[in-house]
């Protein structure tokens, strides 16, 4: 067994020491922040020193060598699992240790940005522009707008989808919404539109789409089975988009959702939205999104906007999904109060409200 004491500038800098010397399969020991001794240790940075080991002494025959990839497969991956969490943790406490950066974590904190969405964005902001530690609040500010918009990935209904779903929780205003998207398309688009509806537990849902419908002019089937989802796409064609609304299911509710489930994998090469309300709180929303990955949902709608003075849970859903927001919407009015998602916009809305 070959041991060595590694001491670096930064975690990445000494994985990479540790590497080049002892090779990839070098298994990390013990960790740790030291500083120079003297005078000159008050006033430079700490710097980690990391001790590393590996096994230079066993020869491994063919026959092993053919087996060992697989025996230590997992413990791999527990050493690449150690060494992210290592580095995580001693970018949390440069983080910690940088006034700015700590005063700005809490900042963001209290925009309603979950904790380690905020770390996130402030160490890739720290990474590539605060490592002298000399920014101002004021570039600081610009700095992490421009991070926050590479956490806020937005993007626009592709021009040629043709089957958009809407899914997700009760409550979040689903029906509202399509019914605002489908008066947007019809009336500032041109477009040919048409409504399926698979809501038929909510009483008076489908009378609602109806009444949207009439006044809109568009053609609306109902559907009752996924076997009728076939046919109410053959009756409407000539469409040049179908929007779907479904029934509002409870997270908590799995054999609900898989039922869901099964009318959306009827309809083919789907824009398929979750509906989500930003008023809903952080622990329902990671619910929500996890329990609802079975529709499979990619893209992001949020509504209620105008219901709240916090934002965070935009930016918290997009970092746990990596998925696009498409629309937001800003009030009950159909069609006025439905706007397509602008990542500036956003931003300013979670930092100030």
């Amino acid at each position: 067994m070959k041991v060595k004491t590694f001491v670096a500038n930064s975690v990445q800098e000494g994985m990479q020491l540790i590497k080049r010397e002892l090779g990839p399969e070098a298994m990390i020991i013990h960790s740790r922040k030291v500083r120079q001794k003297g005078l000159l240790g008050f006033l430079t940075p700490p710097k980690v020193e990391i001790t590393a080991a590996i096994d230079s002494n066993r020869n491994f025959s063919s026959d092993e060598a053919k087996v060992l990839p697989k025996q230590w497969e997992n413990e791999l991956g527990e050493l690449k699992a150690m060494v992210a969490q290592l580095v995580s943790k001693q970018q949390k406490q440069e983080l910690q240790a940088d006034g700015i950066f700590s005063s700005y974590l809490q900042k963001l904190r209290a925009r309603g940005i979950e904790e380690k969405v905020a770390e996130a964005i402030l160490i890739e902001a720290k990474k590539q522009y605060g490592a002298n530690g000399t920014l101002k609040e004021e570039v600081l500010d610009l700095i992490v707008q421009k991070k926050m918009k590479e956490f806020l990935p937005t993007d626009k209904l592709p021009p040629k989808a043709k089957i958009v779903v809407f899914t997700g929780p009760t409550g979040v205003g689903k029906t509202t919404t399509l019914a605002k998207l489908a008066a947007h398309l019809s009336l500032y688009q041109n477009k040919q539109v048409g409504m399926i509806t698979i809501d038929t537990y909510r009483i008076g849902a489908v009378e609602q789409l109806r009444t949207y419908a009439e006044i809109t002019d568009i053609p609306i089937e109902v559907v009752m089975t996924p076997k009728e989802i076939e046919q109410a796409l053959e009756k409407l064609s000539g469409a040049d988009i179908i929007l779907v609304d479904t029934a509002g299911r409870s997270a908590n509710n799995s054999l609900q959702v898989r039922e869901l489930t099964t009318f959306i994998n009827r309809l083919p090469q789907a824009v398929i939205f979750l509906v989500l309300s930003v008023t809903t709180k952080t622990e329902d929303l990671r619910l929500i999104v996890d329990k609802f990955r079975t529709t499979g949902y990619n893209r992001l709608i949020f509504t209620k906007l105008d219901e709240t003075s916090s934002f965070g849970a935009i930016i918290n859903t997009t970092y746990a999904t990596g998925l696009p927001v498409t629309y937001i919407t800003t009030g009950q009015n159909v069609p006025d109060d439905l706007e397509e998602a602008d990542a500036e916009k956003l931003v300013q809305l979670i930092l100030k409200g």
